[in-house]
């Protein structure tokens, strides 16, 4: 009988340490999936800002002479006559110009997730370049066009929540 309670015994202490040292190699497996898929939302989110902040870049490239159109507009100095047509022409180019390089951003792969919402903003930033490029052949008032980046800048900033980012604005780094 004590020897069936040695065994006994013996084999409950072997089959706890046993247990225990799964639930030690099943805890640091779980510690190694958490830290990866904390490092893939680190890189996600890198991936994302780098990509994000590339836009006003690729729209400052392109749009100097509209936001120099934008500014006399605004502080009611633009020139008159054929100065002012020459200033109109230029900056509908601008305008064109930008609406093609926003619709020549490739989208990483890295960012597939949001492909989908990525490209809706940055339609909705075509949109309004190719707008301000219509109103410059009439009297050129932008605020459909704005209001259209506007829902561009939302779209984006629904993307940074959505990565616990920061909200931003891309119409403020262009609109200089």
């Amino acid at each position: 009988m004590k020897k069936l309670l040695m065994i006994g015994f013996s084999a409950a202490l072997f089959l706890g340490a046993c247990s225990e040292e799964t639930a030690t190699e099943d805890t640091a497996k779980e510690q190694t999936a958490s830290e990866e898929t904390s490092k893939e939302t680190g890189n996600a989110k890198q991936e994302f800002m780098r990509f994000y902040m590339s836009i006003p870049q690729t729209i400052n490239g392109t749009d100097a002479d509209l936001n120099t159109f934008e500014v006399n507009q605004t502080e009611s100095t633009l020139p008159e006559g054929a100065d002012l047509q020459a200033m109109k022409d230029a900056a509908k180019a601008s305008a064109e110009k930008t609406a093609a390089a926003v619709e020549g951003i490739e989208i990483p792969e890295s960012l597939a997730d949001h492909k989908e919402d990525i490209e809706a903003g940055l339609s909705s930033i075509k949109e309004s370049y190719d707008m301000k490029a219509e109103e410059l052949t009439k009297e050129a008032s932008f605020e459909a066009a704005n209001a259209k980046f506007a829902e561009a800048d939302e779209k984006f900033n629904a993307m940074l929540e959505t990565l616990e980012l920061n909200p931003s604005s891309i119409y403020t780094e262009v609109a200089k």
